[in-house]
């Protein structure tokens, strides 16, 4: 039998109730039981006292023993129990009941009273049922010169208690199926919007992503899983179609190169029908090819390793200005080539906790863009700065410009904003990718502001603590 959740929530507030009522009638029938034994003693002790005091001027005359059972008689008809008298032997010398009478009493309260002590207890007896017995000593001045014993019939009010017992009892079981009947009731009502979790679960492990439960959800927990639940699905889609463009993409782009070399291959006369210096041009060209290939590679490989996974970092204080200037040196060649200078701006070296390595990375993918964007005779500056408790970085250069329409999707995946500049810059729309995931497993974020024909900015900020 398989038990749903509704079915072990009735079980277990089943258990609940009948163990509370239970451990509740336990303890009442165990007061009641010891309030009304009390009270009986008390009543009893009373009377016992009052024929004790009567009876001390008597005990010492044998020839004024008849009066004692007259007083025993007296008081037993008052109270409805049996009373006795006994001398310090502990011998019967009155008896309400009048068959006692010469005969000696061993019972553990006569023997305590004889000692001076009130005592009682309650038995079960095969004939009687239950009683009570209970004696009090007689006193001649400070000596004891006998005792009063008394025998009290408690089947009343064991039977009493037997009663209320029984209607805990069934209290108990009648509010038990009541509470397991309820929950039982509660139980579906409560697992409806879970058993949907569970189907829209099986609809997205069946590869329906972005599978939604259209239902308004409740303000409770359940109801902010059910949201969690419709964000995560939302996420999963997300995160789906961004792999197949991806996949796409790059295996678009892989086909460029690739069917570069082979056209090159096919284009060329064989080895010996070629001069010397139609073959250099080719392995010129193939060798372009290849290089162009291994980048494409090399940057898929590095946004493989670096999305989402936070172990790729190795944060440490690590002095920006270092790798500010390393950067520099890094992009000097390039910029020299093409005429460009590179500047770095900053009010003094700073050390931060940072990944050196991948923050280089990032700074060199983003000075050669700007590199690459400049005419001949422009300046790229690069600077950064502590502000707002964050670290600032910022490149800028002058050139075209970014038109305000590709901004959004610059750091998307094989964006190119001049693609027919794919083949001359070698770039694949993978470097400000790249950059975009480094910073972000940094906590931080990016922005770039562009004007065409006049400058271009871009800035990242990193927290001081990812």
């Amino acid at each position: 039998m398989r038990l749903t959740l509704g079915l072990k929530l009735g079980i277990t507030y089943l258990l609940l109730i009948v163990l509370s009522l239970a451990a509740f009638a336990y303890f009442t029938m165990g007061f009641f039981e010891q309030s009304f034994l009390d009270e009986k003693k008390a009543a009893l002790f009373t009377h016992a006292n009052i024929l004790a005091n009567s009876s001390m001027p008597y005990l010492q005359d044998q020839e004024q023993w008849p009066y004692l059972n007259y007083l025993a008689r007296n008081q037993a008809e008052k109270v409805g129990s049996r009373f006795l008298v006994l001398d310090r032997t502990g011998l019967v010398i009155a008896d309400s009941a009048t068959d006692l009478r010469g005969r000696a009493l061993r019972h553990r309260e006569v023997l305590n009273a004889l000692k001076g002590e009130n005592a009682a207890a309650s038995y079960q007896e095969p004939e009687y049922g239950w009683v009570l017995y209970l004696a009090v000593p007689v006193y001649s001045g400070k000596q004891v010169t006998g005792a009063v014993f008394v025998s009290a019939d408690i089947n009343p009010m064991v039977a009493r208690l037997d009663e209320i017992r029984a209607r805990l009892l069934w209290f108990s079981a009648a509010s038990g199926a009541l509470v397991f009947v309820i929950s039982l009731f509660m139980g579906t009502f409560f697992t409806r919007p879970i058993k949907r979790l569970i189907v829209a679960a099986g609809r997205i492990a069946s590869g329906d992503y972005g599978y939604r439960i259209e239902k308004a959800p409740s303000h409770d927990e359940i109801g902010e899983l059910t949201r969690v639940f419709n964000d995560m699905s939302t996420k999963i889609l997300a995160e789906d179609n961004i792999r197949k463009r991806f996949v796409a993409d790059a295996s678009h782009e892989l086909k460029s190169p690739v069917a570069a070399i082979t056209a090159l291959l096919d284009s060329y006369p064989q080895k010996d029908m070629c001069s010397p210096g139609e073959y250099q041009e080719l392995l010129k060209d193939m060798r372009f090819e290849a290089d162009r290939l291994k980048n494409l590679v090399d940057d898929l490989l590095a946004l493989s390793r670096l999305e989402g996974n936070r172990g790729q970092l190795k944060i440490e204080e690590t002095s920006v200005g270092e790798i500010a200037e390393a950067v520099r040196k890094a992009a000097e060649p390039a910029a020299r080539a093409k005429g460009v200078t590179i500047g770095t701006t900053h009010s003094g070296d700073i050390y931060w906790p940072l990944d050196g390595e991948k923050i280089f990375r990032v700074l060199v993918n983003l000075v050669d863009n700007a590199v690459k964007y400049s005419p001949s005779g422009e300046k790229v500056t690069l600077g950064f700065r502590v502000k707002d408790e964050m670290l600032n970085f910022y490149v800028v250069n002058k050139g075209e410009g970014i038109p305000a329409v590709d901004i959004p999707n610059i750091f998307e995946r094989f964006y190119r904003v001049d693609k027919a500049r794919s083949r001359e810059t070698g770039g694949w729309g993978l470097g400000l990718a790249i950059v975009k995931e480094i910073v972000e497993l940094h906590g931080g974020d990016l922005n770039v502001e562009s004007e065409l024909g006049g400058e271009t900015v871009f800035t990242f900020r990193l927290p001081e603590t990812t």
